[in-house]
């Protein structure tokens, strides 16, 4: 709630900027152009914040957040910038058609409007390219890489259109000062992630320590940290790993698997999915890694109030729920803890002996197992993670007195939710990580 309403506060800022500027005479329609295009420019220099890691500032801190928001406001954005001279049109065409046509051949071979039709195309290019990233022939890295300059370039064409088209910018130039500015923060938040912050990263590399497979698709790789290295997290925290050379834009988000107690050693539970998940056997142990990180703002002390607490983990997402299950073994928690695991088959499950003794260990931690594929051991549920395994599975503890955590694939942690919200928990004691970035 608090990250939402300073979103909104920092959203509105040009827009209330926009009062202080003296302006011709113009219609209402002309002022609420000149708003919307005011909040649309605002949203657009937002994103970059959004996706800049910048977990020392609390509005961009919880990074889940942050990447469903930039998702979100990324869909609007595209439709608002599209429609862009849709609407500045529309008013010729509503004269007459031929108005309208002379109007928009007009524009076209404007030389002031050309900053304007070229960001207008990229931008329709660059959509295209993210809405279809999971079908492109194209390396996680050469496409993150390609839509960050992509839109970098985007807010070049656009800030120049805004300052030297936009009807403010004819009438003040301190406004015009305004989109530099917030052009030259966006430029500035990339320019840290990718050229200043491999430095730091540089003089303080991790050291790969073990890499070794834990079921027929996952691997358990290990690091260990400098010695004075000041790192920490909590469980269900994730960080940026790049076994390449810092800065290389080769860096990947993957959850911490390990407790606290390991330290100086973190271990990772990851999925061959990937170019670079699928050349972990390739890994070579002493090797330098880097690390940038922790990022996520899931923590156990949301659980601090809970009578039991429920994991749900799909694939891969079993890792940072592990961390949590080390975490509380650790501490001793005599609160109910259940773990539903959910896979495509049996012999995807990770770490099922460490697991087994965890249940021995822990006062009253259990483990339900779920398999798409049918298998023979007993007590696994044959299907998808759904309402009628949730339920079996939390007992008789009322609903609202459950915290939930989740993490796996979006469309597991949607529906998961959904069954949750029929159960009856509480929509505040349900948090999430989702495995796309």
């Amino acid at each position: 709630m608090r990250s939402s309403l300073a979103y909104l506060c920092l959203l509105s800022f040009p827009l209330l900027a926009t009062t202080a500027v003296n302006m011709q005479e113009k219609t209402l329609y002309a002022s609420f152009l000149v708003l919307f295009n005011c909040v649309a420019m605002a949203l657009f220099f937002l994103q970059f914040p959004l996706v800049g890691r910048l977990k020392g500032v609390g509005v961009f801190a919880n990074i889940n957040w942050s990447m469903f928001l930039h998702r979100r406001v990324g869909k609007w954005l595209a439709v608002i910038f599209l429609l862009h001279p849709v609407l500045i049109l529309a008013p010729r065409f509503l004269v007459s058609f031929d108005t309208g046509m002379e109007s928009l051949v007009a524009a076209v071979q404007a030389r002031q409007l050309l900053t304007g039709i070229i960001a207008w195309l990229a931008l329709l290019l660059w959509v295209l390219l993210a809405v279809l990233r999971d079908r492109l022939s194209m390396s996680y890295e050469v496409w993150r890489l390609t839509h960050v300059l992509g839109f970098v370039g985007i807010a070049a064409l656009a800030t120049l259109h805004v300052t030297t088209v936009g009807s403010h910018g004819q009438y003040e130039t301190w406004f015009n000062g305004l989109w530099w500015s917030l052009f030259a923060l966006s430029v500035g938040i990339v320019a840290y992630n990718y050229l200043v912050k491999p430095r730091a990263l540089q003089a303080h590399p991790f050291t790969l320590v073990g890499v070794e497979p834990v079921s027929s698709r996952d691997w358990q790789l290990t690091i260990e940290q400098p010695a004075g290295a000041d790192f920490d997290f909590e469980p269900g925290q994730f960080v940026w790993l790049n076994t390449d050379a810092a800065g290389a834009g080769k860096d990947h988000p993957f959850s911490i698997a390990s407790s606290r107690a390991s330290l100086p050693r973190l271990s990772f539970l990851i999925r061959g999915l990937g170019d670079f998940t699928r050349t972990l056997d390739q890994l070579q142990v002493g090797q330098q890694v880097y690390v940038d990180g922790p990022y996520g703002s899931i923590s156990l002390a949301d659980a601090s109030r809970a009578s039991a607490i429920l994991l749900i983990a799909g694939g891969a997402g079993i890792g940072p729920l592990l961390s949590m299950v080390r975490g509380l073994a650790e501490q001793g928690d005599a609160r109910p803890v259940r773990l539903i695991y959910g896979n495509g088959q049996l012999d995807q499950m990770v770490l099922q002996d460490e697991i087994a003794t965890l249940e021995t260990q822990m006062p009253d931690f259990r483990q339900q197992l779920a398999c798409l594929q049918a298998c023979d051991r007993a007590g696994v549920y044959q299907g998808v993670i759904d309402r009628s395994v949730i339920e079996r599975t939390m007992g008789s503890q009322a609903p609202a007195n459950w915290v939930v955590y989740l993490c796996g694939p979006e469309a597991m942690i949607t529906a998961a939710s959904a069954s949750l919200k029929d159960i009856g928990v509480p929509r505040r004691n349900v948090h999430y990580e989702q495995l796309s970035f």
